[in-house]
């Protein structure tokens, strides 16, 4: 192939990829909302289709009767669970809420204590440059204390002689543009959630014939591919649901159980342990976040505030946590699709600047499928591994002679 040859076959794979790019982004950006809970639905439908046909068969009672009766019930469970750990949800949060308030309005008095604290640490320092720190100090948080008490937690942003105007916030635009997309996402929320559990009803009694319509729609080879393609997308979805939900489980219970234990033997004096330990489990399956984002400046708060016992205890809880996660995480993410952290924590960031919070998910989600179909070679993006190629064309080939095998024995 001459250098020519080589220019074109380049330009056509990047228009190739710039166009499989952009039509993701209007996917994602405008149709994602519109077929949302179809596709809920019908992997609700999915994934009942076993227990459905087997009571059918145990009870001779029509499939399309138990679909409807298994959806029912699933449907009273759920929202008796939501009801009742939605509400216990509710309170603690509410109560944590005016815990937060509570600190906020304190704010006086752990300024002082810092700045008592720092006036300790800069002791050993020769006169002229200790006087000279503790009086910057001093000035410091007599500008944080008045502005505090003029305008309350607005008049941090004032001070410092422009401190905040050399510090760029741009980053935070994203999470916090997306908090409000979700707000504002409420409504039609709400909708999908009913059109949803509309949608489940229909698609789980009559998923045979949604089935078989869409077979009848596509070619022989491309019918393989389809199945091939909705197994590998359960089993990945399946492992992934499966293992973050554990992970975040045992966070949780780690957590709750340390703080706790600090609590039985009166080294922790707080409350909220339920609404700390959900919100470090949610932290910690975020690549850079983890708990250090909420255990770390707790201990450092806490032993300048003087209470070394608890930011003791707070570190070794910490590197439990870790030593746990790093032992059984490659045991519990079995993905076998080897998509880098990097490119994770990547899909990530472009996700959430480009889709709001469910970006923040659904990029990272989509190239692991890719990954997993590009080496099942359902899909061709890139060139895959040689043991991949290796493995699927042996497939091939054993398909190939149980076929053959089949019509000699029919002959």
């Amino acid at each position: 192939m001459d250098i020519t040859e080589k220019r074109k076959s380049t330009l056509i794979n990047v228009a190739y990829f710039a166009v499989l790019a952009v039509g993701y982004y209007f996917f994602m950006k405008y149709a994602l909302d519109i077929v949302a809970p179809f596709v809920f639905a019908f992997l609700v439908a999915l994934v009942l289709q076993k227990p459905i046909r087997f009571i059918s068969q145990k009870t001779k009672i029509p499939q399309k009767a138990v679909a409807i009766g298994i959806v029912a019930a699933l449907l009273a469970v759920f929202a008796g669970l939501v009801a009742l750990v939605g509400y216990k949800l509710f309170v603690e949060f509410r109560d944590f809420g005016e815990f937060v308030a509570y600190k906020i309005n304190d704010l006086p008095r752990t300024i002082e204590s810092i700045r008592i604290w720092m006036l300790d640490v800069i002791e050993f320092l020769p006169g002229k440059l200790e006087a000279s720190l503790a009086e910057s100090i001093n000035g410091f948080a007599k500008d944080i204390a008045a502005k505090t008490a003029e305008d309350g937690i607005s008049g941090l942003g004032k001070i410092g002689g422009g401190i905040t105007e050399k510090i760029d916030f741009s980053m935070l635009e994203g999470p916090i543009g997306g908090i409000v997309d979700v707000a504002k996402r409420i409504p039609w929320f709400l909708t999908a959630v009913l059109v949803s559990i509309i949608a489940c009803f229909f698609i789980t009694a009559d998923y045979d014939n949604v089935v078989g319509m869409i077979k009848r729609n596509v070619s022989e080879k491309n019918e393989y591919a389809l199945v091939k393609a909705k197994n590998l997308f359960s089993n990945v979805m399946g492992k992934m649901v499966k293992s973050y939900t554990t992970i975040i489980f045992i966070t949780f219970a780690e957590v709750a159980i340390g703080l706790n234990l600090l609590q039985l033997f009166d080294i922790y004096k707080g409350s909220h342990i339920i609404v700390i330990s959900i919100l470090t489990a949610l932290l910690d399956i975020l690549p850079v976040f983890g708990t250090g984002t909420v255990l770390i400046p707790w201990s450092v708060y806490s032993f300048i505030m003087g209470d070394v016992p608890f930011a003791i205890g707070l570190i070794v809880l910490y590197v439990l946590i870790t030593v746990i996660r790093q032992v059984i995480e490659p045991h519990l993410v079995a993905m076998n699709v080897g998509v880098h952290p990097t490119l994770t924590l990547a899909g990530m960031y472009v996700g959430i600047q480009l889709f709001g919070v469910i970006g923040l998910f659904a990029l990272p989600i989509t190239l692991v499928l890719l990954k997993a179909l590009n080496q099942e070679g359902i899909i061709h993006l890139w060139g895959r591994e040689k043991k991949n190629c290796e493995e699927s064309q042996k497939n091939e080939e054993e398909k190939a002679e149980t076929e053959q095998k089949n019509a000699e024995i029919s002959k």
